[in-house]
């Protein structure tokens, strides 16, 4: 028995078909054109023509966006590429850039998109290259710049991007000497004014984190012991003349109290190594301060076999 298939149905079926390849070709023409805009803009960055970034990011920005290419790594990839050569030309040395935002978004997506092994070490790569970028910023905004609020928000950030690569990643060596970077800038800056109670805070909090990590780490105690020390001699110059004997004891018990606690972070170094010039000779300022004259004349001779040369004021020079 042979089915009947009405005239109509069969002509539903053949137009389905039909409309089904034209959909088809039609998918496949948009995607092809797609292809050949990311082919377009990865060659106008190859060639490396003076002006033509700008053209390889209008087209690129096109197909990341497109339904058929946006979840193509090779895309994203590209987009991030391009962006870069853009960044290093006029934002290398900013803090926040819309353009490095870019790079590290378009990364992340092709990372996540699971890219072959070979477009995972390039993007692996930027992704340090960037991350090393914001460490230098850090040490420029620190040292050249005097602002540690910025310089510690590029720190931050050059931590986050590299544990995007290892979430694991161990920064105690990193964190030394970020924060004594940051500590002897600031503890200097205190030495030098110790009016300046924000340089005091700064430098403090970052040598503490230092002694955290590593409590014998040399040149924090040095720094921690002078800053203590000259709050103590400050101290003694604001006394005026002719104060009275109620104000003076007052001086001179908080001249005690910084000078002990300038020992302790001082004397911690001098066990450590009693040759180091900096602990002998702040020891024999510390001692001479606390009136104990044995110690302070002990120190004296030590230093003096060492080569120091004692003045009538202690030097106020940071560690080194």
């Amino acid at each position: 028995m042979i089915n009947y298939i009405p005239t109509q149905m069969c002509n539903l079926r053949y137009i389905s078909k039909n409309l089904l390849l034209g959909i088809l070709m039609l998918l496949s023409a948009g995607l092809y054109a797609q292809e050949e805009k990311l082919s377009k803009a990865q060659q106008i960055y190859r060639s490396k023509v003076p002006g033509s970034l700008e053209e390889a990011r209008q087209i690129i920005d096109s197909v990341i966006v497109n339904p058929q290419t946006r979840k193509d790594f090779v895309a994203w990839t590209t987009r991030a590429f391009i962006y870069f050569d853009l960044y290093k030309t006029t934002d290398k040395t900013k803090l926040n850039s819309g353009l490095r935002d870019t790079i590290i978004n378009s990364l992340i997506i092709s990372n996540s998109l699971q890219p072959d092994s070979g477009y995972l070490v390039q993007n692996n790569k930027l992704l340090v290259n960037l991350a090393k970028n914001y460490f230098n910023l850090s040490r420029t905004l620190l040292q050249d710049s005097i602002n540690e609020e910025r310089s510690s928000v590029a720190y931050g950030r050059y931590k986050s991007l590299n544990r995007l690569m290892d979430p694991k990643m161990d920064f105690t060596a990193d964190d030394v000497k970020y924060y004594l970077a940051v500590g002897s800038q600031y503890s200097a800056m205190f030495i030098k004014d110790n009016n300046d109670v924000k340089a005091q805070e700064i430098g403090k909090v970052a040598l503490l984190k230092v002694l955290e990590i590593q409590p014998d780490n040399p040149t924090a105690n040095i720094n921690m012991g002078l800053m203590y020390y000259n709050q103590a001699v400050n101290l003694s110059k604001s006394l005026d003349y002719g104060a009275d004997f109620s104000q003076i004891d007052i001086v001179q018990e908080n001249m005690v109290k910084l000078a002990k606690q300038a020992e302790q972070f001082i004397y911690k170094v001098y066990t450590n190594d009693n040759g180091n010039l900096k602990a002998v000779e702040a020891l024999y300022y510390i001692y001479r301060m606390l009136n104990e004259n044995a110690k302070s004349d002990d120190f004296k001779k030590k230093g003096e076999v060492l080569g120091i040369k004692f003045s009538s004021e202690p030097s106020n020079e940071k560690e080194k």
